[in-house]
């Protein structure tokens, strides 16, 4: 598995940011399974076959939110795996 993070400046401020888990599906190869970013001016959280946008409460602040995001993949991301793998075998299409 591995963490894939992007940001983008704005002068000295960050931009817009992503952080996405990856997993090397034996079928598929490399898929994203988790993953946050501030696209469309709100942070949230897709999750590959199973939920688009999920709102979540993240810090204001876009390094802060970033990092937060960081953390909880890293923190959960067996449960993400097993709920990716769970949807697959249920049948249900990734996007």
């Amino acid at each position: 598995m591995r963490l894939r993070t992007t940001f983008y400046r704005r002068g000295t401020r960050m931009g817009d940011w992503g952080v996405q888990l990856e997993w090397e599906d034996p079928e598929e190869g490399w898929v994203w399974v988790a993953r946050y970013d501030s696209a469309g001016g709100k942070p949230h959280r897709d999750r590959n076959r199973i939920a688009q946008h999920e709102a979540l409460p993240l810090p204001p602040d876009p390094a802060e939110a970033l990092k937060a995001a960081q953390e909880d993949l890293r923190a959960h991301l067996e449960e993400y795996i097993e709920a990716y793998r769970a949807a697959k075998a249920q049948g249900r299409q990734g996007w």
